[in-house]
């Protein structure tokens, strides 16, 4: 008995040796070449349900722990064949049983067929069924539901077609190709649409790349030139989206799209005595700016032309403790000065500022958590230009992303912040868990307060932009920590313990009805909150590069990010240069 319990331990230790893992460089990708094609085309050229960019790439932080399959969910139904590709589970012959959970639209995805022996070659066919059904509720989840609608609830059917080549000695996926029929209800969420057809898929690995291997720094480099091209040829002041409307008309923020158009070429490297820059910035100086988001990237557009090259590599190596102090010229200093007034004008006036300031479009009796982040990063622009703010506007401030962070999502847990200089020295190695790790819980930011809505990535990071500065400008006002510094620090250790949990540069992190909005400002907002408190890993996720390498993937030949907005253009750029200075030293 004894040998024969022997016997089936070492059989059995034997089968998991040899079952197929990904074997991806830690922090690193493998990139694909995609074909892909809808029969029949769609009437408009568009298809139903697709809301995001597609970039075909895995990278190794989207594996599960056991490295055998993807551990997120589907982006959209272009990631169902994929999903199944990567998933070296299912490499056993025969029944196959699977379970696509959420697919956006639609619901989970339940699988039955057969897969086929494998080849020497590593090729494998599989022939599989699916159904849509509803998701089940998960630990701590009450409803799928939002606003009365269901967050899936969509129907229908279909069949999958795939075959894929597995390289055993590598480790990775080296090609697949599949045929997914479709003939599916999508929910609410999606516009209730239809779709039905052949979505044809062929990707074939161009390349594994190690974690910002030698030429990372190059394609960034270059990406942000070709980028900067299209902006540069939409910066004509007199361009329609640059208008002035009147307040009240749906907020369309001209002069914030002119003044980030502007920003995004200084940040850039772009110089301010360039012709289309100077005709540009004439143009914003004659504007009668009014709202708070285009008043505050006015101000850093203006903030910009003064900031010294290469400062913030200089406050990373540590030649540099702070921002250079600005010295604008005497109408630069006076064209500030109103801004900054009016900006503090737009505070909400349902609340006595003097405990409490947060932000709205206008003014009055209302305020957003974007607007207010935005207003905040304006009036750090003007502090940096030696106009700074009274302390008590900064304490109402703090006390306002006090009180808007959401309830905990879990218990505490260790969490592993990597400051960005330690990065740059130590690279990955840095990552490695120490028994100094303080605990956090995650808690993260809505568009205003807890209970309207759940939580989502670029208001988390509106969050945690919003208590960093308020950190930074309390610390240099009161010459030192501020009294209200440990309550700031835990709240923003929480905050990044939520984007560890909700971790992705897919979607906008978190919760279901923001996923497929707002994109280019999630990545753009992960990178400013990060870049302000000198955070380069997130319990070993190195946000910057994972983000980089899908805006890299989704770059076309003339620099456009896709069908990005001019507004989406602009924050891809400001992403990839890292545009956002550091404000705080990092939390610990």
């Amino acid at each position: 008995m004894r040998s024969f319990t022997l016997c089936s331990l070492l059989f059995v230790t034997c089968l998991a040796a040899q079952q197929p893992t990904w074997q991806l460089p830690n922090g690193g990708l493998a990139a694909y070449l995609a074909e892909e094609e809808m029969e029949p085309e769609p009437a408009n050229a568009r298809l139903p349900g697709c809301l995001l960019p597609h970039a075909p790439l895995l990278l190794q932080s989207e594996l599960a722990a056991d490295a055998r399959s993807v551990a997120m969910e589907a982006q959209d139904w272009r990631w169902i064949a994929p999903l199944v590709a990567f998933d070296l589970r299912l490499a056993k012959v025969g029944k196959v049983t699977l379970r696509l959970p959420r697919v956006p639209g639609l619901g989970d995805l339940a699988f039955t067929g057969t897969a086929m022996p494998p080849g020497a070659d590593g090729h494998q066919r599989f022939e599989l069924q699916w159904k849509v059904e509803a998701p089940t509720l998960r630990p701590g989840e009450k409803a799928l539901v939002a606003g009365g609608k269901p967050l899936y609830g969509g129907s229908g059917q279909g069949t999958l077609q795939l075959d894929r080549k597995f390289d055993a000695k590598r480790g990775v996926v080296e090609e697949f190709s599949a045929k997914l029929a479709l003939d599916v209800a999508f929910g609410p969420f999606q516009g209730n649409g239809k779709l039905a057809g052949t979505w044809s898929q062929h990707w074939v690995l161009r390349a594994v790349q190690g974690h910002r291997e030698a030429g990372f720094d190059a394609r960034v480099a270059e990406a942000i030139r070709n980028g900067c091209l299209s902006i540069q040829h939409a910066l004509q002041p007199d361009r329609p989206e640059f208008a002035t409307v009147p307040a009240g008309k749906d907020h369309p923020c001209g002069e914030g799209r002119l003044a980030l158009a502007i920003q995004t070429l200084l940040v850039a490297g772009h110089s301010p005595t360039d012709e289309f820059l100077v005709q540009a910035l004439a143009e914003l100086r004659r504007r009668d700016i009014r709202e708070t988001y285009s008043l505050a990237v006015a101000i850093a557009a203006i903030e910009q032309q003064y900031a010294p090259a290469g400062e913030r590599d200089s406050l990373l190596a540590g030649a540099l403790q702070h921002p250079v102090p600005r010295t604008p010229g005497e109408t630069d200093r006076a064209l500030l000065t109103e801004w900054r007034q009016r900006l503090l004008q737009n505070r909400d006036s349902s609340v006595d500022n003097a405990y409490r300031s947060r932000f709205w479009y206008l003014g009055g009796k209302g305020f957003d958590n974007s607007n207010s982040q935005y207003a905040l990063l304006g009036l750090w622009s003007a502090q940096l230009c030696q106009l700074p703010t009274d302390r008590g506007v900064w304490l109402g401030a703090a006390e306002h992303w006090l009180a808007a962070q959401h309830p905990a999502e879990g218990k505490p847990r260790g969490l592993q912040l990597t400051d960005l200089r330690v990065l740059r020295d130590q690279g990955l190695a840095a990552a490695k868990p120490t028994a100094s790790a303080r605990t956090a819980v995650p808690r993260g930011f809505s568009y205003t307060l807890p209970g309207s809505e759940a939580a989502y990535g670029s208001m988390t990071c509106a969050g945690i932009t919003g208590l960093a500065l308020c950190m930074a400008a309390l610390a240099t006002n009161d010459g030192g920590k501020s009294t209200v510094d440990n309550r700031l620090e835990d709240a923003l250790r929480n905050g990044f313990a939520w984007l560890s949990q909700h971790r992705t540069v897919r979607w906008n992190a978190g919760a279901v009805p923001h996923r497929s909005e707002f994109y280019f400002y999630w990545l753009y907002s992960l990178e400013r909150a990060c870049e302000l408190s000198r955070i380069g890993l997130i319990d070993g996720w190195d946000w910057y590069h994972d983000g980089a390498q899908v805006l890299l993937a989704l770059q076309d030949d003339n620099g456009c990010f896709g069908e990005a907005t001019l507004e989406e253009q602009c924050l891809a750029v400001l992403f990839l240069k890292k545009a956002q200075l550091p404000a705080i030293t990092g939390a610990r």
